[in-house]
């Protein structure tokens, strides 16, 4: 089932479920998923520039962020939804109400998506929500930090070395 599951993962754009990857193979999803936590042990074990990411329920191949520079135009992410997630990484926490002022109504779209993946995580305060990165955010960048400020120190630096 490895195999299979590997060539699902490697075909497709786009992070796919788990409960979709059963659904196709016709398999149990406990199988499934033990089968991709091996294929995230085979591909940490080996000297490769892909790497298997799950986020959330959806597990996604692609190339290490070490080398997505030498891959043109490959991202699992849109330009405009990649901008909302800088915007909330920079300002984290920062409330939904007020990314929707600085990025207009399509922020919604973005943090949904971005829920999904695993990417931001939202809590509830008043009528609105207060979003922030997850362990998954990092992870998905490949940054080697552990807090909230690290983050924004990286981004910081990262934009000043971009003169921005």
């Amino acid at each position: 089932m490895k195999e299979e599951v590997e060539a699902l993962l490697f075909s497709s754009p786009e992070p796919i479920d788990v409960r979709e990857i059963a659904k196709i193979l016709r398999a149990r999803v406990e199988d499934v998923e033990k089968a991709v936590n091996e294929l995230i042990k085979d591909y940490e074990g080996r000297s490769t520039a892909l790497e298997i990411v799950k986020l959330g329920n959806k597990v996604l191949m692609r190339v290490k962020p070490k080398y997505q520079h030498l891959v043109s135009g490959e991202r699992d992410l849109d330009k405009s939804t990649l901008r909302t997630l800088a915007i909330i990484a920079a300002n984290q926490p920062i409330e939904l109400s007020k990314l929707a002022k600085m990025r207009g109504n399509r922020c919604y779209e973005h943090v949904k998506k971005l829920e999904e993946l695993g990417l931001v995580k939202s809590e509830r305060k008043g009528r609105t929500k207060v979003l922030t990165t997850t362990e998954a955010f990092v992870k998905y960048f490949g940054l080697n930090v552990s807090s909230v400020e690290e983050i924004k120190d990286v981004l910081r630096k990262r934009l000043e070395s971009l003169n921005l």
